[in-house]
């Protein structure tokens, strides 16, 4: 009979921690995005909404990784959501270059302008920004409107070197 208590206490115990929820923090693209929380609630280090963790369905990809994409895939939609001076080099900040055949639309923006996507919510889409605060947003604000295959670069351009070769074919610098 004690046996029987100590299994059911075990998989009680069992069951109610895989009945936790996970929040972390609705991506903006700084450290406390990979905190995990045990309750909703709002982060302390940027105020932005707790999500479930589960929600959040982009991949976060390193300065190799979004090449390698880019060369692998040539049908990949790239979005990048920076102002249009920074995207066209007119800014007072630095804007890097942009890569090419990039889709430029405003984080801002973004919300209101989804219904210009909506033919690529099945193709793989290249999200980034100048310094991966921007990205993460729009990856989230892509996967909850049910595109499928987005993937984010982490660090933004500002992390790109010149000399990756998929660079040289595939971005222009902005001086």
């Amino acid at each position: 009979m004690r046996g029987l208590f100590i299994l059911w206490f075990v998989l009680s115990g069992l069951y109610l921690s895989a009945q936790t929820n996970e929040y972390v923090c609705q991506p903006c693209g700084r450290a406390c995005d990979t905190e995990v929380h045990l309750q909703p609630g709002t982060c302390a280090h940027c105020n932005m909404k707790l999500v479930l963790k589960s929600s959040v369905q982009f991949v976060n990809l390193t300065t190799d990784e979004f090449c390698d994409r880019i060369s692998e895939n040539p049908n990949a939609i790239l979005l990048d959501v920076r102002t249009r001076a920074e995207f066209e080099g007119r800014s007072l900040r630095d804007s890097y270059g942009h890569f090419n055949k990039a889709i430029n639309i405003n984080i801002d923006d973004l919300e209101k302008r989804l219904s210009e996507l909506s033919n690529y919510k099945e193709r793989e889409i290249l999200v980034y920004c100048s310094h991966s605060v921007r990205s993460p947003r729009a990856a989230m604000l892509l996967t909850t409107n049910g595109f499928k295959n987005v993937k984010n670069l982490e660090g933004g351009v500002s992390t790109l070197h010149a000399t990756t070769p998929c660079l040289k074919k595939n971005f222009t610098v902005h001086n």
